[in-house]
């Protein structure tokens, strides 16, 4: 056992609103469909995860021939535009000779690029990221002093009412089905939740006891995309929570659709791993010698005991 190996850390999925868990599940979803090695030795726990963050998306981001209408279709490109105008603007001022105007576009540059704007998005995803982003601005009061003195503030105020006139006409559109909906998220939520915990679980249990640095890769890649989602979470007030990304308790925070507390049961280590009943008997999946160690035999690394 290499107790110097690489692991994953925790973050608490539990925390982040459902379209900050949504972007940051098909990031990790994207990244390790590339790697090889990984998905090798993951093998059905990766497909089980991969296949339950496709169906997350699904739940959260109903397809736009669902929600098609002449009235949103129109709304949406309207609030594209504004969308597009907003960016541009913004990304001008990066070039201000003022070093404080400078500043300020920096920050809203680094914001665009935090909730991955970009028009003709989902409907759902466009919508909730533009109206998260929008508060996250007008929350800092030094931004929102500067964007007059930019020649942003009419930009931004622009944004805000087409995006909220969409927002609008989509609730009319979807009053029938909101109760479904929330409940059919809850449920992919919870889900791939559990799926994440477990796919990290043996991840940091191979990359523990197969050693070599056999899968590195993967982990700094999704290292580095846990702090960069742990930033966005802190400027939007919320902690990322110091639960174990491998063992914290089920159940998602507040967010913005389907955020009602989500039965997930104690997600402590003990639920049986896809593929072996994780007492130490079963290979581990993919390849490697040596055995899983038994959950109640030594604690598992970056996960609960």
């Amino acid at each position: 056992m290499d107790i110097n190996a690489r692991q994953i850390p925790n973050f608490d999925v539990s925390k982040p609103d459902n379209a900050t868990l949504l972007s940051f599940m098909n990031t990790v979803a994207a990244k390790g469909a590339a790697d090889t090695t990984m998905t090798g030795k993951m093998g059905n726990i990766w497909t089980a995860f991969s296949q339950s963050a496709a169906t997350y998306d699904e739940a959260y981001n109903p397809s736009r021939k669902d929600l098609m209408s002449d009235d949103l279709a129109v709304l949406d490109e309207t609030r594209d535009k504004s969308l597009t105008a907003w960016h541009v603007a913004e990304q001008a001022q990066l070039k201000s000779p003022n070093a404080a105007k400078q500043q300020v576009a920096r920050q809203l540059d680094q914001l665009y690029k935090d909730y991955k704007l970009e028009a003709g998005d989902e409907y759902m995803k466009e919508t909730t990221n533009i109206q998260q982003m929008i508060q996250v601005i007008e929350a800092d009061a030094t931004i929102m002093a500067a964007l007059p003195g930019m020649g942003l503030d009419d930009y931004l105020a622009d944004l805000k009412a087409k995006n909220e006139a969409f927002a609008a006409k989509m609730d009319e559109r979807t009053t029938g089905t909101v109760g479904r909906t929330k409940g059919i998220v809850a449920a992919a939520r919870a889900d791939v939740e559990q799926k994440y915990r477990t796919l990290v679980r043996m991840v940091n249990v191979v990359s523990s006891y197969e050693g070599g640095g056999v899968l590195d890769q993967f982990i700094l890649v999704i290292t580095a995309e846990i702090e960069h989602y742990k930033q966005i979470m802190a400027r939007k007030g919320v902690s990322s929570g110091s639960g174990s990304s491998s063992g914290d308790n089920g159940g998602s925070g507040s967010g913005d659709n389907g955020d009602e507390p989500i039965p997930g049961g104690d997600n402590n280590g003990d639920e049986p791993i896809p593929g072996g009943d994780n007492n130490g008997d079963e290979p581990i999946p993919g390849g490697g010698s040596d055995p899983v160690p038994g959950v109640d035999d030594e604690p598992i690394p970056g996960g609960g005991s």
